[in-house]
């Protein structure tokens, strides 16, 4: 006979959503990339005409060490206070990518607002740099490419597709990390 409080019993995984973890994580890290996003704004570094690289490229940095916590977190948390203490990497891995598709729609959305009402400029500015760094003859491919990443549409679409990407290889380390058998019931 078993009690609801015994520590040596197996949760059964199917019986527990990720969701409402991957919802409440995904949503952190979503708002984190707008704050940053809005501090960026404000501060002049998302202006490609007056933006330091080295902050850039510093930002980056930053920005995946908190996405790379943010996901060991929501693991963390399933596993720990969801699930008993025992995660299967597959399992791992789905919270993983549930985080990342939360966090990147709220990333997709955030660039459409951002690139069609706050800073459409900042667009055409970036496209007009991409033309001049073109080399002598590859004028038309960097034309398309421009066209591609800095379309009001498809930029944040490509941002989407960056997430998940991104999400399937954190996903796949942290949850190779984190995977924890669960004790053998005596």
């Amino acid at each position: 006979m078993t009690t609801l409080d015994d520590p040596r019993r197996i949760i059964d995984p199917s019986s527990v959503s990720v969701w409402p973890t991957a919802l409440r994580y995904g949503g952190i890290l979503g708002a984190i990339g707008v704050v940053m996003g809005l501090v960026m704004y404000l501060s002049g570094m998302a202006d490609p005409e007056t933006a330091n690289p080295m902050a850039g490229a510093g930002i980056g940095c930053i920005s995946m060490i908190v996405t790379v916590i943010v996901y060991v977190l929501a693991v963390k948390k399933h596993r720990e206070t969801e699930l008993g203490g025992a995660i299967s990497f597959g399992r791992a891995f789905g919270m993983g990518m549930a985080v990342a598709v939360i966090s990147g729609v709220i990333s997709t959305v955030w660039g459409i607002i951002y690139n069609n009402l706050i800073a459409p400029d900042i667009l055409e500015k970036t496209r007009e740099m991409m033309l001049e760094q073109a080399q002598p003859g590859q004028e038309g491919m960097m034309e398309t490419i421009a066209n591609i990443t800095t379309s009001p549409i498809l930029g944040p679409i490509m941002t989407m597709v960056g997430t998940l990407i991104f999400g399937v290889i954190i996903s796949l380390i942290v949850a190779a990390v984190m995977k924890k058998e669960p004790a053998p019931n005596i």
